[in-house]
């Protein structure tokens, strides 16, 4: 019986990583030519859709609150935990919000997502190259100023088994010290769950959580804030991200 589960499981994943590159190709094609006839807010709303299509075949089960802690007038630095590559696909499905995110420059050299990344206005970073991470937290932050959310993992990388990780100097950090933003923080539950870190097996009909944090205000006269986990903003933030995330 293992044996064939075994098997069953192997399909399964076959199955819906034919899928999602299938799925993932033909949004990124239609995300990249409605941007250049009808501009980006028709394509960012493709992008939503991709994944509202992805969520849907592979039956994720999505629960969300604290939706109301969203005002649609502002822009925010979205500040969520980081469990799967599906997160992102909780993210743009549910969340009420219009958003570009912040992403490792790797992923902007695979064909088609690559390119519907550069052409809808993502924005790589090389975390290993100070100065260029730096120009592209600033570019991000002027965004946010000019009403444009921006979605960053500070962990800074996929959690093994959930948990939240610390997060990353020079990362949250970096936003904070330009100052002028709002964060708004955003628990993921169940995502490791779908698709773990290391691993290509995808678990479909999953349960899933989005909890919507209260907003934190980073006024002007914040810049210069102590980096690391000292700086009490980076500190509230991670409690209350942990102590949803371990809620049973």
């Amino acid at each position: 019986m293992n044996g064939i589960k075994k098997i069953a499981d192997i399909l399964i994943s076959v199955k819906s990583w034919s899928i999602i590159i299938i799925v993932t190709i033909f949004f990124s094609a239609a995300a990249i030519f409605i941007s250049i006839f009808s501009g980006d807010e028709k394509a960012q709303k493709t992008a939503k859709f991709w994944g509202k299509i992805i969520i849907k075949i592979l039956e994720i089960n999505v629960g969300v609150s604290g939706l109301e802690n969203i005002n649609p007038s502002k822009s925010y630095l979205i500040a969520a935990n980081h469990q799967s590559y599906f997160d992102i696909f909780v993210l743009l499905a549910f969340l009420n919000l219009d958003f570009k995110f912040i992403a490792k420059a790797s992923l902007f050299k695979i064909p088609f997502l690559g390119w519907s990344m550069t052409r809808l206005g993502y924005i790589p970073i090389d975390r290993k190259n100070l100065k260029s991470a730096l120009k592209s937290v600033k570019k991000s932050t002027e965004l946010i100023k000019n009403k444009t959310s921006i979605l960053i993992f500070p962990e800074g990388t996929r959690s093994l088994d959930g948990k939240l990780l610390s997060f990353k100097k020079g990362g949250l950090n970096m936003f904070l010290k330009q100052g002028g933003i709002t964060v708004l923080p955003a628990v993921i539950k169940g995502t490791v769950n779908i698709l773990r870190k290391n691993s290509l097996a995808v678990h479909t009909g999953q349960k899933v959580e989005l909890h919507i944090l209260k907003p934190i205000e980073v006024t002007e006269k914040n810049k210069g804030l102590t980096s690391g986990k000292e700086d009490g903003i980076i500190k509230t933030i991670e409690c209350e991200m942990r102590e949803v995330l371990e809620f049973k």
